[in-house]
């Protein structure tokens, strides 16, 4: 699936293409990540800039992240830290390969994406599936 369509799928609409790397409707916010960019803590999937990304130097200064900020703040202030999520196949700053959206059915079900920690001046997050607590 193309990028743009994975987000699509989620109900939300990229405004630019080819710099975009996060997108916002009234009842949410979605993110992508780069598939090669993500561990596993505690069984679950996870992703910190700090550790799994490229340095900061070849993305920090880019308008993808700008928005990407006011995005994941806006996710943490109103939305209890949830965002949806497009998991991306390519290879950062080369080329987005394949997108799916992050769809919570099956073994997936009741699975959530949260941002637990962002940086507001560097862009520098974390994002933790969530697996929900038994009541």
């Amino acid at each position: 699936m193309q990028f743009v369509e994975a987000f699509r799928e989620l109900g939300y609409k990229v405004e630019a293409q080819r710099q975009d790397w996060s997108a916002e409707k009234e009842d949410g916010v979605c993110i992508s990540l780069w598939k090669k960019e993500m561990g596993t803590r505690d069984g679950l999937l996870w992703m910190n800039t700090h550790v799994h990304a490229d340095p900061i130097e070849n993305w920090g200064h880019k308008p993808g992240n700008i928005k990407r900020i006011r995005h994941l703040r806006r996710a943490m202030d109103e939305l209890g830290g949830r965002v949806d999520v497009v998991i991306v196949s390519g290879d950062p700053g080369v080329s987005y390969g394949t997108a799916q959206p992050w769809v919570a059915e099956g073994a997936r079900a009741g699975t959530f994406w949260q941002v637990t920690e962002l940086d507001d001046e560097t862009g520098h997050f974390e994002v933790v599936l969530q697996r929900p607590q038994p009541a």
